[in-house]
């Protein structure tokens, strides 16, 4: 279900679901493919690319000075933006080259002679692009060693350890590039993770129990080169980093329950100075049960690994894409971070504009009515077996039990009340999204809970991330683009990959090892291991056991026994 949901969301058939910029660039790479010339002139093209977003920020930032300095100035469009007229802000450079030449290294994409490079493969070079800006080693320094290069047969430095090195004067990143491209390949497909590595199920094939082993064998890397960092050492890098939910970091419509994997590199980037939260369309108010019932597998990695003091507090859940902002406590609980008085989210945000703070619940009520009226009437129209739900902050186009809406129904429901909220009166952000099931209207979209983030928190544009899967003009991440960096991924799998990198190219090293290792003798890593030396694991499975008595109804949010759920019609 949760791939067949990615991929109607992510369908590139109709013009509202294409991205101009990646477009753009396809079909100038494919004038070098068409002639076979990929191979010698595809960096070239890369280049240019970095050239015209040089000149697009240059111009853009120069516009907006005057603007502030001189309250009018003439907009002179960009190269860029002329060829590509939906092309937005770009907070950082993008390294496009760099991040070319590393893929093709890993991918061998300028050998192929039948296959041109693709949307998907240009979206991963954006991605990587975007996070070796980000790191501190790309604007000339660094903390944390460096790898050496690679030798012949793929692993680091020659040997099965971690191999630590000290940057030296002088020394560029590119050692860490190098590194990156040893790293495991992007997910091809869906993993069935429920260990940690340290345990396979009958079923599973030499090589995936090989890969499972060398993916634990990185994460146990990563956490002996940060115990090797004086503590509270800041990780260069990002600094807040902002997630989607569905499809994000949980399968759609499901909850975080099994992803090892994916929750350590989220433990070790909140350990180590990084601000996590999530920004999701799931809007249950302030009832934090709810919230923690679809992280509850996070949650409980989390409290199993000893997560602590100012760490756990670093992460944040904003429910409703900006109206209900919640924090993590040292009970391992969320808690509902004030929004009034001093100190509250709220007040501490009403300087801007868009703030839920400055919003009346006259002009609430009335995008809910419009949302609630367009839904009615695209319903009935287009024969839809579904029904409509209302929140306090929201509308739902839902299926009934049993049914599916098609994809088509589903952005012509949306893109109407777009249009139709975009020819209103109404001044308030709204989200009109394709939720892949379901089609919704928010108050206030991931622009705004981003930039309330960003302003309560004290972190800049450039040094946030937001991470998400719907980029296109239907999904609910499209927003977050104007107000700072994003990588687009596709999975809960891409996303843990995301993350591997960013710690890769921020300097810490990892092992490239390609066969099992025994780690009996490992010596303890910051207590976290038992007498045998052997890493502890949180039970997953024991863990979802306890949690699937109760089912919540990912839509209106009601908590159900499973036995109801199994037959509830919805």
């Amino acid at each position: 279900m949760s791939n067949i949901s990615s991929r109607r969301r992510n369908y590139l058939l109709t013009p509202h679901r294409r991205d101009g910029l990646i477009e753009w660039m396809k079909s100038m790479l494919m004038h070098s493919f068409v002639l076979d010339a990929l191979d010698t002139t595809g960096a070239d093209t890369f280049s240019h690319f970095e050239v015209l977003i040089d000149e697009h920020r240059k111009m853009t930032d120069q516009y907006l000075d005057d603007i502030s300095q001189n309250n009018k100035s003439t907009f002179v469009p960009s190269r860029l933006k002329q060829l590509v007229p939906q092309v937005g802000t770009f907070y950082t450079r993008l390294p496009l080259r760099k991040a070319f030449e590393a893929y093709n290294h890993k991918y061998g994409i300028t050998k192929r002679r039948h296959i041109c490079i693709s949307f998907n493969e240009i979206r991963h070079i954006l991605n990587l692009a975007q996070i070796i800006a980000m790191t501190d080693m790309y604007k000339g320094g660094s903390q944390l060693g460096l790898l050496p290069p690679l030798v012949p047969n793929g692993n680091i430095g020659g040997s099965g350890g971690v191999a630590h090195h000290v940057k030296k004067e002088g020394e560029t990143d590119d050692q860490a590039i190098r590194a990156w491209t040893s790293m495991t390949v992007t997910p091809r497909r869906e993993v069935d993770d429920k260990s940690d590595g340290s345990q396979y199920s009958g079923d599973t094939t030499p090589e995936e129990r090989s890969r499972a082993m060398c993916d634990r064998s990185e994460s146990i890397a990563i956490e002996e080169a940060f115990s090797l960092l004086p503590d509270r050492t800041a990780l260069p890098g990002p600094k807040l980093i902002c997630f989607d939910g569905d499809q994000t970091l949980y399968s759609d419509g499901a909850n975080f329950e099994s992803n090892p994997r994916l929750a350590k590199y989220l433990f070790l980037l909140l350990k180590h100075g990084v601000t996590i939260a999530v920004v999701t369309a799931a809007g249950y108010e302030y009832q934090a049960a709810k919230y923690e019932l679809r992280l509850s597998g996070l949650l409980a990695y989390f409290k199993e690994k000893g997560l602590k003091g100012d760490d756990l507090e670093r992460f944040y859940i904003f429910g409703g894409e900006c109206n209900y902002l919640l924090r993590l406590g040292a009970d391992y609980k969320l808690h509902a971070v004030k929004e009034n008085g001093p100190g509250g989210w709220m007040n501490s945000t009403k300087h801007m504009s868009e703030s839920p703070g400055n919003w009346s619940e006259s002009e609430v009520k009335s995008v809910l009515d419009m949302a609630e009226a367009s839904f009615n009437s695209s319903m009935e129209d287009q024969n839809m077996r579904a029904r409509i739900i209302r929140k306090k902050r929201s509308v739902g186009l839902i299926p009934k039990a049993d049914e599916k809406i098609t994809r088509e129904a589903l952005d012509e429901a949306v893109l109407r009340i777009q249009s139709e909220l975009d020819n209103s009166k109404i001044n308030l952000p709204f989200c009109a999204f394709n939720g892949g099931r379901d089609a919704w209207v928010d108050v206030g979209n991931k622009r705004v809970g981003v930039q309330v983030l960003q302003s309560y928190l004290g972190v800049p544009p450039e040094e946030s991330l937001h991470i998400g899967d719907q980029f296109l003009n239907t999904g609910n991440d499209f927003a977050a683009r104007s107000v700072c960096p994003c990588v687009w991924i596709t999975s809960p799998e891409e996303t843990s990959y995301i993350l591997k990198s960013i710690l890769r190219l921020a300097g810490v090293p990892l092992m490239a090892i390609l066969n099992p290792v025994d780690y009996e003798d490992k010596k303890q890593v910051n207590g976290d291991k038992d007498k045998k030396g052997i890493e502890k694991k949180v039970d997953f499975d024991e863990m979802e056991r306890r949690t699937s008595r109760l089912a919540m109804d990912v839509f209106t949010g009601e908590m159900i026994p499973l036995q109801r759920a199994a037959s509830r019609d919805v």
